[in-house]
């Protein structure tokens, strides 16, 4: 069976699409994009399906990391307190330090 051809306008139409419908719900865009790209990836590993399955598959998935990625994000800063310091040793080398 052949693969399926996914031009660049149709995925830069949904892409669109998902985040105009996740920002009337206040998701915020970094994660529905995220959660978008993680459903396209996702169909590489799926059977061939029909293309309502696979816009649902993508829909779906980016919907889900919409909502929940904000949810997991402070549950892991709670319960893991080194992720506070993750990206502050990152200081550009032109800065001022202190102390």
């Amino acid at each position: 069976m052949a693969e399926p051809v996914i031009s660049t306008a149709s995925v830069v139409i949904a892409a669109g699409t998902i985040t105009l419908s996740g920002s009337v719900f206040g998701v915020q865009y970094d994660a529905l994009l995220a959660g978008f790209m993680g459903g396209l990836v996702s169909l590489l590993y799926l059977p061939p399906m029909s293309a309502w399955k696979m816009a649902g598959s993508v829909g779906c998935s980016a919907l889900v990391a919409g909502f929940f990625a904000p949810v997991i994000a402070v549950a892991a800063l709670h319960y893991l307190p080194w992720l506070h310091s993750v990206g502050t040793s990152c200081a550009s080398p032109a800065a001022p330090r202190s102390g």
